[in-house]
């Protein structure tokens, strides 16, 4: 069996051990609550004693005594104040996935680590993906904006997208193209015999739409306060295998079909996310990836970017950086060794254009 085919079963079969998964654990979540009002109802039947002493306690207050101002201020004790327990496993999620990021910037610089981004895929779709449920990185992002817009939200789903900030800066969008479950998922699915959206212009339009869709998305949690993203995001129900509408289920069904003609859709068309990632790379001294001299206007590098950071147009090579999810493909099959990451300098604002053929 070819390897596509076996990423595509093996997307399959996970899918499957989720579902299980997931039924189990609400099965016993729904026995464990019978049981607890079980014996809830016990115990408050079990001493008839506790009724005697309640009532006893109504005698010693008198609402309506003569004797008794309305306004008088209230001198006993106040009730205590049960707070909640904070959870911080959203937190060490974020933490974890920030620290293989920075793991995953490493390795990216070195030839003979950059195979494992295959592992790093697959782990992160079985753990953040199928067991995690998806700590996603865009409800981090809106959770973040409502925050700054003054709304008490939880501080712990705020981490994931603040960390990626500086690590972009400092790793280039190692993220997007090593830990991304989402992006994952695309990959795998991806047949790879047909190439279509090749072109600049292409990467263009396709970047336009996603500054709509952030728009539409930044407009919506301005006037509505509450994210709505989660109620059709496809994501979601590919790793839940459940959708609270008919919405979720048409977009994830799009996404599985066009995942499997077009190299990551979804990052290329829609994902917030991966454009603001995108916009730090322009910032100077950014990580970048970038060439020398040596660069033999092979065109190798543009056929090996898989995500059309590398476009050409009449016979010219252009490398932009705010579409490179630094998977390092163009770097391993360079033959002269002519890529390499590096800080971003003012010569490089724009696209790099690799050499024409000769």
């Amino acid at each position: 069996m070819k390897i596509k085919y076996f990423r595509f079963l093996l997307v399959f079969i996970l899918a499957i051990l989720s579902y299980n998964l997931s039924a189990q654990n609400n099965e016993e979540i729904q026995i464990s609550n019978e049981n607890n009002q079980d014996e809830m109802l016990v115990d408050s039947f079990s001493d008839d004693d506790e009724f005697d002493d309640e009532f006893d306690e109504f005698d010693e207050f008198k609402e309506f005594d003569e004797n008794t101002d309305e306004f008088a201020v209230y001198t006993g004790e106040e009730p205590p104040v049960i707070e909640s327990p904070v959870s911080y496993n959203r937190a060490y999620w974020a933490i974890a996935i920030l620290i293989f990021t920075i793991l995953a910037g490493i390795l990216v610089k070195f030839k003979a680590t950059r195979n494992l981004r295959a592992v790093f895929l697959l782990l992160s779709i079985v753990f953040l993906g199928f067991f995690r449920g998806g700590p996603g990185v865009i409800s981090s992002f809106q959770n973040t904006y409502l925050f700054f817009v003054g709304l008490d939200n939880n501080w712990q789903a705020i981490i994931l997208f603040l960390g990626l900030i500086p690590i972009t800066y400092f790793f280039g969008r190692v993220f997007c193209g090593w830990l991304c479950y989402l992006g994952a998922l695309q990959e795998f699915l991806y047949i790879g015999r047909i190439r279509i959206l090749q072109t600049e212009k292409a990467q263009k339009i396709m970047r336009i739409i996603r500054y709509v869709v952030l728009g539409i998305l930044i407009i919506q949690l301005s006037f509505t306060q509450t994210i709505l993203w989660n109620k059709i995001g496809p994501f979601r129900v590919a790793f839940n295998l459940f959708s609270p509408n008919i919405t979720g289920y048409v977009l994830l069904g799009v996404l599985l079909i066009t995942s499997l003609f077009i190299y990551r859709p979804f990052c290329k068309a829609i994902c917030p996310v991966g454009l603001l990632l995108g916009l730090i790379t322009k910032i100077p001294g950014a990580s970048i990836i970038g060439i020398d001299n040596s660069c033999s206007g092979c065109k190798t590098c543009n056929t090996s970017c898989k995500i059309n950071a590398i476009t050409r147009d009449d016979k010219v090579s252009k490398l932009d950086n705010q579409e490179c999810i630094m998977c390092g493909d163009c770097l391993s099959d360079c033959k002269t060794n002519s890529n390499s990451i590096y800080r971003k300098l003012k010569q490089h604002y724009d696209k790099i254009k690799l050499k024409s053929d000769k």
